[in-house]
């Protein structure tokens, strides 16, 4: 059998959200309906509308349709998901559903998975560059932990590579903008034998930043990125198949510049009279359309990835063995003037590594037996080392290393009790061992700790077929994160003896998968309740006695997430379709009793003077809008006379305010803001080339995409915010050229 026959008959199906015209073309009878999306959601192919879960699909024409180019875009497409940016990769948490986990210490997972060819990444922060030659993302929203572990508690992002082509194909791509960026891309893909496919791709990015430093006349917030990836598919026999992946990506970039958004008259630096606003800001206005800065030393953040894995399946009869063997190395440097001010440089950073070794094997069922199922076993060697300097002043140097290891057995069936009825059910046993140990280089001191914790979660659900169209489902989920050392510049004996316990996590959900108008439009809801137990959450403080920044770890009590999600699609006629998303989420802490008062709380505003803490019981969590939609329209027009056809896509992302940080600081926030981004082009009728004009954030809508508040720290209690300015929150336009061979 040759390897086209092959490869086409296990590979995939991955099209997207839109019915192309040559489709139609090719079947004058063929009827006009949105094309089946296959996923792997639940670790096994199946259209998304019969999987009982909550699933986005973003799939690599709505990337392109959207502009989606980096991993903080997917925030357009899927408005559950957030991305809350910080100064530094491995402080930019992913949150669905409100749900993220703002960790300064290497010790701590993300309550978000972060899956990239059935291969989970240690730090979400080390896939920020290595956006390229995706087919797909899904995006798995509510605990996921029995399929994906531990670091599944709040939801997955499921990304799945191309895989090679049936048939050769080539194409490069260059794309110019006017905020100085230049990219190209390139692949190379198809059968090398009748058994062996390959696919080969690479990236090169350079983009000038967007924030003016004053001191030196410099831009910040720029990036220059490369990378590349192999996968090569190698079908042995009928029964053997095997997938290698390799990938290589490198970043440096001179991220990230806060600027100054709002300042007292009288924050005097330091308090002192010698320094008030006119001497540090100079000629700098603050504000949301500031993008000035005096900074005394550039920042720098610097990133190397690569990776390597196997998968092979064998087939048993109708049954699928397995195995899924990987390695991925991470290593990042980066420092930041913390200050924001070039009189003195308050400077503090250093080297992070994260190496994993992961093994899974698996046995899946064939589907739609009377029982179908998917039964694994896991394991993962994860080892994260950091080091930190902080100078002139709050004065911190150390170096730390928190390795881990991890095993699970985990399994879940489909019991078909009819054709109408399914009953779900899931179960993983995890087992977590974790350690620390801390060098103090100023004090000289060492300390070190090891603990373990052991979780039976599982998943329990009804699905009901009502007709060939529709389905409804209602699931109980559990999650969990593992527990975890609090590595920071105050890590002491107590932080060695007494790490933060695990985080759980429970689930109601009831949703409806719909599919109507002749197969033109579908509906998905989903309304959710999930309660956490001992949810991991950062906090960061200045402590009065040693006048040192603690970046405090701390096991909020409980909090509830609840709401209501829509997805759909509607294929308005053969050429217009219309892409709808909107998630109504309240997001609330239940029970925090003694959370740390934000710098500057008075007693009118909660904050005990005695203990300097606040009850938080009540209030809105942090990082998460109420209200949050998106819409994306495509609309392809065809030139009978000519030999391309055009096409325009629109897309409106808004979302409702936020505040950032878990202490509920009212100067920390950002208030709602809509984005519109517009794109227009031409495509060969043979598919030669395509040519695309797009602008992004038409309206030049500004917004922060965090805060730093300052008033407490170095100003005397006087109001001194920075923010960090996105590269969306500024209008840019540019030109993006395809070429295929």
């Amino acid at each position: 059998m040759s390897f086209k026959k092959i490869f086409h008959k296990k590979k995939l199906s991955t099209t997207g959200l839109i019915v192309a015209s040559s489709m139609l073309a090719a079947s004058a009878q063929a009827a006009l309906e949105i094309e089946e999306v296959v996923v792997t959601a639940q670790k096994r192919a199946q259209n998304v509308q019969d999987v009982p879960v909550a699933v986005t699909v973003v799939d690599s024409r709505l990337m392109e349709s959207m502009g989606i180019q980096s991993f903080n875009d997917l925030t357009k497409a899927s408005p559950s998901l957030t991305i809350a940016e910080g100064n530094n990769k491995n402080q930019s948490p992913v949150n669905i559903r409100g749900i993220g986990t703002l960790s300064f210490s290497i010790g701590i997972e993300s309550s978000v998975a972060v899956v990239i060819d059935d291969v989970p990444v240690p730090r979400a922060g080390s896939f920020f560059n290595g956006f390229s030659d995706i087919d797909r993302i899904e995006v798995l929203r509510g605990p996921q932990s029995t399929l994906f572990g531990k670091s599944a508690s709040a939801g997955v992002l499921n990304i799945a590579t191309k895989n090679p082509s049936d048939e050769f194909e080539a194409s490069i791509e260059a794309q110019l903008t006017d905020d100085n960026e230049t990219r190209i891309s390139g692949l190379v893909s198809g059968p090398v034998s009748d058994t062996l496919g390959l696919r080969l791709s690479g990236y090169w990015s350079d983009r000038e930043g967007h924030i003016d430093n004053l001191t030196d006349g410099k831009k910040l917030d720029g990036s220059e990125s490369f990378g590349f990836r192999g996968k090569a598919v190698w079908e042995a026999n009928d029964r053997l198949s095997m997938t290698f992946i390799g990938e290589y990506n490198e970043s440096e970039d001179n991220c990230c510049a806060y600027v100054w958004q709002s300042v007292s008259p009288n924050a005097n630096f330091l308090g002192r009279a010698s320094s008030p606003p006119s001497v540090w800001l100079g000629s700098i206005t603050p504000g949301e359309d500031n993008r000035q800065s005096r900074i005394g030393d550039e920042p720098s953040s610097n990133s190397t990835d690569w990776a390597a894995s196997l998968r092979i399946d064998y087939d048993i009869g109708e049954y699928t063995l397995s195995s899924i063997t990987a390695y991925r190395d991470w290593e990042y440097d980066w420092q930041i003037d913390l200050d924001a001010t070039d009189i003195f440089k308050l400077v503090n950073g250093g080297p992070y590594t994260a190496d994993q070794f992961t093994q899974e094997i698996r046995l899946t069922s064939p589907e739609f037996e009377k029982v179908d199922f998917v039964v694994g076993a896991y394991y993962a060697d994860i080892g994260n080392t950091r080091g930190f300097d902080r100078t002139p002043i709050f004065l911190s140097s150390w170096n730390a290393e928190t390795p881990s290891t991890s095993t699970a057995l985990f399994g879940q069936a489909n019991w078909h009790l009819n054709d109408k009825w399914t009953f779900i059910t899931g179960l993983r046993a995890n087992r977590e061992e974790y350690s620390a140990k801390f060098q103090n280089n100023r004090s000289g001191l060492s300390f070190a700790g090891e603990d373990d914790d052991s979780e039976v979660i599982g998943r329990l659900g009804l699905q009901w077929a009502a007709n060939d169209d529709t389905m409804f489902y209602t699931s109980y989920a559990q999650g969990y994160k593992a527990g975890g050392y609090d590595i920071t510049s105050s890590f002491d004996n107590f932080a060695a003896s007494n790490p933060v316990r695990p985080e759980t996590s429970d689930a109601i959900e009831v949703g409806l998968k719909s599919t109507v108008w002749d197969g033109r439009l579908q509906v998905n809801v989903a309304a959710f309740s999930t309660e956490y137990i001992d949810f991991q959450a950062q906090n960061t403080i200045l402590n009065p006695d040693t006048q040192d920044f603690e970046f405090r770890l701390a096991n909020v009590g409980k909090l509830e997430t609840k709401g209501v999600e829509i997805d759909a699609i509607a294929l308005l006629s053969e050429n217009l379709t219309v892409n709808f998303g909107a998630a109504f989420i309240d997001a609330t802490i239940k029970e925090f009793a003694n959370a740390d008062c934000y710098g500057g709380q008075t007693a009118t505003q909660g904050c005990n003077p005695v203990t300097n803490s606040q009850d938080l019981s009540g209030k809105e969590l942090n990082n998460s809008p109420d209200v949050k939609f998106t819409v994306a329209g495509n609309y392809t027009r065809p030139f009978d006379d000519l030999s391309f056809d055009g096409f325009l896509n629109a897309s409106y992302v808004w979302q409702d305010e936020l505040n950032f940080t878990l202490l509920g600081n009212p100067r920390a926030t950002q208030d709602a803001y809509g984005i519109f981004n517009l794109s227009a082009g031409i495509t060969s009728k043979d598919d030669v080339y395509q040519v695309t004009a797009f602008v992004n954030n038409v309206f030049d809508q500004s917004y922060i995409g965090g805060v730093l508040d300052l008033s407490n720290i170095l100003f005397g209690g006087q109001e001194a915010l920075a923010g960090f300015i996105p590269r969306g929150a500024d209008r840019h336009a540019g030109v993006r050229v395809r070429w295929n061979f």
